[in-house]
């Protein structure tokens, strides 16, 4: 298998027409109506104009017909772009025009937001049939799907597996997002490796928990559709309220859950039966954040005889290293051995690898390794430079450290600070700003202002329309001055000390209570 769009055919193979594919909140398709809807988008995006390596975007809550969009791009050898449907349109804006986005696949809601005047810079797809049609707008909606015929696909010759597949939109240092290029040869070698190491078949289901661009999500849908088995999507309006995860996981008998540790340490507080109610669960993987020891250990208590993977790899590599936890959970937690053929290697900042115990940066070579971000230079060598600090320990395990730079993470998402404070700085107030991680894993902003300074509710509503919310600042703390180093530039090392002088004379703090 060498193209993403051969995997819904090898689970139709897999499972028969008639089985399960995929279900949400409203409907379900089987293996059949998945590839025939799958089909019948991929006719209208070809009547629109898209062809092989065109990008086109999906800005929508998760759903059958989404997932349809989503293989009916890839059939057409296009690359598919999904963006947070919690981002506001200024944000999708900035996608849209950054890679030349031929479609943008959304529903009527989001398409609300667009005006007569908007129609310049691509076509619509709108997924729900009784869309408001626009005579300026270049809109489709279901109506337009459900009449084509799948028999008027031209299929265009196979690609490489080296063309791109998808693109995922993380934070950007200069505070633009940047894309990361994502080819069916990167995609494919996670895939088939997660599908080999999960043993999946086709009587397995998945839980999708995580939203579709966050790199988690490549495992839920594509492993499920590769072995037969089936995906369940879970909306993002229910990702975080832990009974209804619960329920969800006992009710669709999830037998493979993967997302971030933060949703399953709140399952394990928020409901005494989980595992009784669960116990089907044969495989539960993590990523995106460190797994706390105690919760886990408790984790490893109420599922002993479930498979627990621990995942690590940044969303330039995907999964690069795994670690499958014992019975007995260590106190300390490995990230583990190479996964998806990759090599690791402990190198210093020169590229020079590093002897075992040494702290270093984590460094991957592989076939899950991107090529480079949408519109700037090709990476120059196949070793990538995660930005981790880690080493390896006297078993080979590798073990993680922590970030060497201002990228952090936030309830699993990569949040470069720089893009916050980028945001923040656009107020009118807002004279200088520095943006940390705070102990409890929440953004703290600290600001100077020239006048009255902003309340945090007023700074939030400022950013929304700029930061998908798990951007979004949740405690304000204002000075006098930012502390400035020998250089002149605002220093991040003196921000903990301010932060600990916060209530005092020369700083102001804005906690959530005065919003």
């Amino acid at each position: 298998m060498k193209l993403l769009n051969q995997v819904l055919t090898q689970g139709l193979v897999r499972a028969g027409e008639q089985a399960l594919a995929v279900s949400d909140s409203t409907e379900s398709y089987s293996y059949g109506e998945l590839q025939l809807r799958a089909t019948q988008i991929a006719v209208l995006l070809q009547k629109i104009g898209v062809k092989a390596g065109d990008r086109v975007g999906l800005w929508c809550d998760k759903s059958c017909r989404a997932l349809a969009g989503m293989l009916a791009v890839s059939k057409l050898n296009a690359v598919y772009v999904p963006i947070d449907p919690m981002n506001p349109k200024v944000r999708v804006d900035i996608i849209r025009q950054d890679c030349d986005m031929k479609v943008l696949i959304t529903n009527k809601a989001k398409f609300s937001q667009y005006q007569r005047g908007d129609n310049a810079l691509c076509d619509f797809v709108v997924l729900d049939e009784d869309a408001l049609i626009s005579s300026v707008l270049h809109v489709h909606t279901w109506q337009h799907i459900s009449a084509q015929q799948p028999s008027q696909l031209n299929l265009p010759k196979e690609g490489k597996s080296t063309d791109l597949a998808y693109m995922l939109y993380t934070s950007g240092s200069t505070g633009v997002p940047k894309g990361v290029k994502i080819s069916h040869e990167n995609a494919l070698a996670f895939i088939e490796w997660s599908t080999n190491k999960l043993n999946a078949t086709v009587q397995d289901r998945f839980a999708n928990h995580a939203p579709w661009h966050f790199d988690l999500s490549v495992l839920d849908i594509y492993v499920a559709l590769l072995s037969g088995a089936s995906v369940h999507l879970v909306s993002e309006i229910d990702s975080y309220v832990a009974q209804k995860l619960v329920s969800f996981v006992a009710q669709k008998q999830i037998s493979i859950w993967y997302s971030v540790p933060t949703a399953l340490v709140m399952m394990l507080e928020a409901e005494a039966d989980f595992a009784e109610r669960c116990q089907q669960l044969r495989a539960i993987i993590f990523a995106g954040e460190a797994f706390a020891i105690k919760p886990l250990k408790q984790l490893r208590e109420a599922f002993p005889d479930a498979e627990l993977y621990n995942f690590y790899g940044p969303t330039e590599t995907n999964v690069c290293s795994y670690y499958k936890v014992p019975r007995v959970v260590p106190d300390k937690l490995p990230i583990g051995y190479p996964a998806s053929n990759a090599l690791l290697s402990i190198c210093d900042e020169q590229g020079k690898a590093l002897p075992v115990g040494e702290q270093g940066f984590v460094t991957v070579i592989g076939p899950t390794v991107f090529s480079g971000y949408w519109g700037r230079a090709e990476l120059q060598s196949e070793a990538y430079n995660t930005g981790d600090i880690g080493y390896f320990n006297e078993l080979g395990e590798l073990m993680y450290v922590g970030r060497q730079d201002h990228m952090v993470k936030v309830n699993g998402y990569r949040v470069h600070l720089g893009e916050v404070e980028r945001a923040i700085y656009q107020h009118p107030a807002v004279k200088e700003c520095l943006v940390e991680l705070s102990s409890q894993k929440t953004l703290h902003a600290h600001i100077a202002v020239e006048g009255d300074a902003p309340s945090l509710l007023t700074l939030k509503i400022h950013c929304a329309k700029r930061l998908p919310k798990y951007m979004l600042p949740e405690q304000v703390i204002v000075h006098d001055a930012l502390p400035r180093n020998r250089n002149g530039k605002l220093s991040r090392q003196c921000l903990s000390g301010l932060s600990a002088q916060s209530g005092s004379e020369n700083n102001t703090q804005i906690t959530m209570s005065e919003a």
